[in-house]
């Protein structure tokens, strides 16, 4: 699970660049013209989720934040103590910066923090050098349908210029539904350019641009309940807020990949 500060809602583990191994998290790091931008990329396993009361299935997820400001964040993780409904919702998959395939979580929630068919993940490539980091893993908390999720990020240091690669294998006949949603903080700004390229900006005039893959459907919600629970954040036991959501869909019947890129300026 991603850790976060309670008080800024970003990535709460050490600013170095590199592969840290407990818990094997990744957390990227740049410094460009006194911009200062940390990417988290979680890679851990799933083991140990029943044993957490705080696990999400949320393999392969990434959290941005510029300075100390949060841009790309994990829903929270506490409202969902409160009732099933949003507990499903906060610890799914759906509501955490990865891939979700055919509307079903990475592992089965079965009672509170109690998970089956949980996930394995296995980094495949790590390598970095002083203008790019480079990190592929890949989990098979969808074996059972033949699908695998492999996810390559490629951080370019020197342009804060960040590639997220997400390969959907398919080894078994039929389609499947792939859902990306990428969750920014409700203090941000998020504005639509085009049908794939999106804006968003907060009030120290940090500035993310963020483009799609042409070949996914895409639109913002914000603090939705029907047809399903999505763009929510909480930061606290007794509080949610809606937060801007950009979800990306694509029905696939072989295997697929889908480039997303992001731009800090």
């Amino acid at each position: 699970m991603t850790k976060l500060d309670k008080k800024t809602g970003k990535p709460s583990l050490k600013p170095k660049s590199g592969f840290i191994r407990e818990g094997q998290h990744f957390l990227f790091r740049s410094n460009l013209n006194k911009k200062e931008v940390h990417l988290h990329f979680n890679a851990g396993f799933s083991g140990s989720l029943p044993a957490k009361p705080e696990s999400h299935a949320d393999a392969l997820s990434i959290a941005l934040s510029i300075g100390e400001n949060p841009f790309l964040i994990n829903p929270g993780s506490e409202f969902y103590k409160k009732e099933n409904t949003w507990k499903k919702y906060f610890t799914g998959t759906l509501s955490h910066n990865t891939v979700r395939v055919n509307l079903k979580d990475q592992a089965e929630l079965i009672k509170p923090f109690t998970w089956m068919n949980q996930f394995k993940t296995t980094v495949l490539e790590k390598k970095a050098d002083n203008k790019v980091i480079k990190v592929k893993v890949q989990h098979d908390g969808y074996r059972k349908m033949g699908v695998n999720h492999l996810r390559e990020i490629v951080f370019e240091k020197s342009k804060n210029l960040i590639w997220i690669n997400d390969t959907i294998e398919c080894q078994k006949s039929g389609f499947h539904f792939i859902e990306i949603p990428f969750h920014f903080h409700p203090k941000t700004f998020v504005k639509q350019n085009n049908f794939i390229n999106y804006q968003a900006s907060d009030e120290s005039e940090n500035l993310l641009n963020l483009v799609i893959d042409k070949k996914l459907k895409t639109k913002m919600i914000k603090g939705q309940i029907i047809p399903q629970i999505l763009g929510w954040y909480s930061d606290s036991a007794t509080t949610k807020e809606p937060c801007t959501t950009i979800y990306c869909t694509a029905l696939i019947e072989q295997t697929a990949t889908f480039q997303s890129i992001i731009l800090v300026k």
